[in-house]
């Protein structure tokens, strides 16, 4: 599974585990992507759930149109968020290989 993926699966648990509904400013794995990654980053992860139909975003409000179960809770979607976040941005920083 790509990055890309998993953080969209990782969004997509945590606005599950909020109850369906929350503010984007409130979503910790959104804030997390756009501060390590850009904000183009996690504006592209947000199109691609809103265009395939798994979330609706208006005025600022994100909400879950299909909604499903996870065995998570929300530390450990933030933790594994934040470690894969971290990990994409040092691969992204390192230098090319000769």
């Amino acid at each position: 599974m790509s990055t890309e993926a998993r953080l969209a699966l990782l969004l997509l648990e945590e606005l599950e585990l909020k109850g369906g509904k929350a503010k984007l400013k409130y979503l910790k794995v959104y804030r997390l992507i756009s501060y390590w990654l850009g904000d183009e980053y996690a504006r592209r992860i947000m199109g691609r759930l809103a265009s395939s139909g798994y979330i609706s975003v208006k005025d600022g409000v994100v909400e879950l149109l299909r909604r499903f179960k996870t065995d998570k809770n929300l530390s450990r979607t933030y933790r594994e968020a934040r470690e894969l976040v971290i990990n994409t941005y040092l691969t992204m920083q390192r230098p090319p290989s000769r």
